[in-house]
């Protein structure tokens, strides 16, 4: 995912734009040079589903492979050490290709669902935790083969420091155990687990209502009014998801609380 240099406005220290989204953003730019070569494959040969994993699988990824358009590793066993776990599958519909710009939207629409179902929870409760979502697209060779599936993978922290999957993954109720819950750490200001070091712990998540993706003029003004009543230190930051994640409905501004740890 990837992020801005964060900026000091007087007391309030402001994230730009993705830090609630994950690794969902920044993938489709490495789509068409990974992808573009694939020849199609005849109507008859053709397998939509070809070699696309099952739901529940699990996947010990690094964090090379996080960044990546695909992944075609063989599957882990879910009891072990993973770093990741199929939630969705979902064909693309005709006329979307690889290099679409509705790409990231339709995949997007696909796993925000497909998370909440799997953590049990609501949108916004969900950006208190340090879960996100990743997904992948064919690797030529599948998609010469007649490949048209998207898959959505639970993943846990920061897409530069996976974190293991914890063997229960449903949420429940906030305030969370510290070792799903969200932080931000580092200069950079990335998302980890609270368990680990950090800087600032996400202590609000906000819906914010309307149509139209706000300016980024817009996020700052509503991170500084919203976000000064719902946190517990004097100066404190927050984010918003990414244009694409807001036109497929994640409309929550996170606020975090600098902490000591």
């Amino acid at each position: 995912m990837p992020h801005r240099r964060a900026r000091t406005t007087g007391p309030v220290l402001t994230v730009a734009a993705n830090l609630a989204v994950g690794l969902v953003a920044g993938l489709v730019a490495g789509l068409v040079a990974a992808l573009g070569a694939a020849a199609p494959a005849s109507s008859a040969a053709a397998d939509p589903l070809f070699q696309a994993p099952a739901v529940a699988q699990c996947f010990d990824m690094s964090a090379d492979e996080l960044a990546g358009a695909s992944y075609a590793e063989a599957a882990v066993d879910c009891a072990g050490p993973h770093t990741s776990t199929t939630i969705a599958v979902a064909l693309l519909p005709d006329g979307l290709a690889y290099d679409s710009r509705g790409l990231e939207r339709f995949a997007l629409e696909t796993c925000f669902p497909a998370q909440r179902r799997v953590l049990g929870t609501s949108t916004s409760r969900m950006r208190l935790s340090a879960f996100n979502v990743g997904w992948f697209v064919p690797t030529p060779e599948q998609q010469a083969t007649g490949a048209r599936w998207v898959r959505c993978d639970l993943v846990l922290g920061a897409p530069t420091a996976p974190q293991q999957l914890p063997a229960r993954l449903r949420l429940g109720k906030p305030p969370y155990d510290t070792a799903v819950s969200r932080c931000l750490a580092g200069r950079d200001f990335h998302v980890t687990v609270c368990s680990s070091r950090h800087t600032h712990r996400a202590t609000a998540a906000l819906t914010v209502k309307g149509a139209r993706f706000p300016s980024e003029k817009a996020w700052q003004r509503l991170g500084t009014q919203r976000c000064r009543g719902a946190v517990r230190s004097r100066s404190y930051r927050f984010g918003w998801p990414s244009k694409a994640s807001w036109k497929a409905g994640d409309h929550t501004l996170i606020c975090y609380t600098r902490t000591r740890h």
